[in-house]
């Protein structure tokens, strides 16, 4: 029978190195470096650390364990190996590397001379304070390893690796493909580091980006193309930290936007599927389990992933049709992405049920001779936007009276 690592650890001839490695949040609180690669290494006489045993991984939080390693053979004729610990910001999930040479950010200790047998607890490590942006690029707290780890326990998609390259350019990029540059400032800002990943999992799902716009704003209309690529990336840090609020920053100027607060017509915003923002609102209002006016949704991560991962979608409208060709829900659907000034509802359909009836005829009666901001405004009744419910809206509902629609 063979012998277990844990058997082997205690007999004579093998050490087993364990500890845990950190990274800087800043001065006085360091986090654990989850998932990234260790090697153990014996220093030789020349100078020189060569690596034994195999590379392995961090755990969730920052423990390491070796497994054992044959220690009674230490070519510089020490009673055992002369011990060093490396660690990368890399695996097969992420790599972060410098934008010179491209190597792994990484960090090499000190020597633990002529190790005895058995165990050798070097406790805890940390990375260097002056590349804790590195760390944060890569980490499970902030990073693109917690982008990986969302798709992985959610939905169980293994995203492919991708590469940062840090400090590098003026403004975060996505390269088709797998490698994001990320200027000096991006890696204090997890929405922003996840925006660019989120394009990296478009790209792994699809094969391609849908063609985007140069200049685009999150809250102005762009393009049907520009809109859906971009406020999928938008969403997606939103889905993984299951918070509302977008965190966006140029390095040097921030703004908190919040997707739960914009509705028809809100200051600053364009309304509609051409917007970024209405778009990553729209399949927040899907996803979140608060409601709020005319979103009544909480779906969850699991449908909108079905259909991103199952078929290839140019704009949010090609989207929505492959949602309601699904038998997943439809009116409250439809309505939770009215509440983002997204209105694919049938003409006349003012409760997004499917029917033009007596339902839809109430709402605008009850809606009758209102503006917006009297106390019983109604937007779903305002047929025509014009920002009033009067004879045009209620000529609509007649004029489709009795109509179905699978919208």
């Amino acid at each position: 029978m063979p012998l277990s690592n844990s058997t082997l650890g205690a007999l004579a001839g093998y050490v087993t190195v364990t500890g845990r490695w950190w990274y800087y949040y800043n001065t006085t609180i360091g986090l654990p470096v989850s998932w990234a690669t260790v090697q153990i290494y014996d220093l030789e006489p020349d100078g020189h650390i060569y690596p034994v045993g195999n590379p392995f991984l961090t755990d969730v939080n920052g423990y390491f364990n070796s497994g054992s390693i044959p220690n009674n053979n230490d070519p510089d004729g020490g009673y055992g190996l002369d011990i060093v610990v490396g660690v990368y910001a890399t695996s097969s999930i992420a790599s972060v590397v410098n934008s010179t040479g491209y190597y792994y950010y990484n960090l090499t200790t000190t020597v633990w001379a002529n190790s005895p047998d058995g165990t050798l607890n070097v406790g805890d490590l940390v990375t260097r304070y002056d590349e804790r942006g590195a760390w944060w690029i890569y980490s499970y707290d902030f990073g693109l390893t917690r982008g990986w780890d969302y798709l992985s326990s959610t939905v169980g998609y293994n995203t492919p690796h991708v590469t940062a390259v840090w400090p590098y350019e003026t403004v975060p990029h996505y390269h088709k493909g797998g490698e994001i540059d990320f200027p000096s400032w991006a890696c204090w800002w997890p929405d922003v580091m996840l925006h660019e990943y989120g394009h990296h999992v478009m790209y792994s799902v699809y094969g391609f980006i849908p063609p985007s716009m140069q200049n685009h704003t999150f809250n102005l209309r762009s393009n049907s193309t520009t809109a859906w690529a971009e406020g999928w990336a938008n969403f997606y840090p939103l889905a993984v930290f299951n918070d509302p609020i977008f965190t966006w920053s140029n390095g040097t100027h921030w703004a908190d936007i919040n997707l739960d607060t914009p509705h028809w017509c809100s200051s600053g915003w364009d309304d509609g599927d051409l917007v970024e923002g209405r778009v990553a609102g729209a399949l927040w209002d899907i996803f979140d389990s608060t409601n709020d006016d005319y979103d009544s949704l909480s779906d969850g991560f699991t449908r909108i992933w079905s259909l991103i991962s199952s078929q290839t979608d140019n704009t949010f409208r090609e989207f929505w049709q492959a949602w309601n060709a699904s038998s997943y829900p439809k009116q409250s659907a439809l309505m939770a992405i009215f509440q983002n000034s997204i209105d694919y509802r049938g003409l006349g359909d003012v409760n997004a049920d499917g029917d033009v009836n007596i339902l839809d005829s109430t709402i605008v009666a009850n809606a009758f001779g209102s503006r917006k901001g009297s106390s019983n405004f109604d937007q779903r009744a305002d047929l025509n936007y014009d920002d009033r419910v009067n004879i045009l809206d209620a000529i609509i509902v007649g004029n489709n009276f009795g109509k179905h629609y699978d919208c």
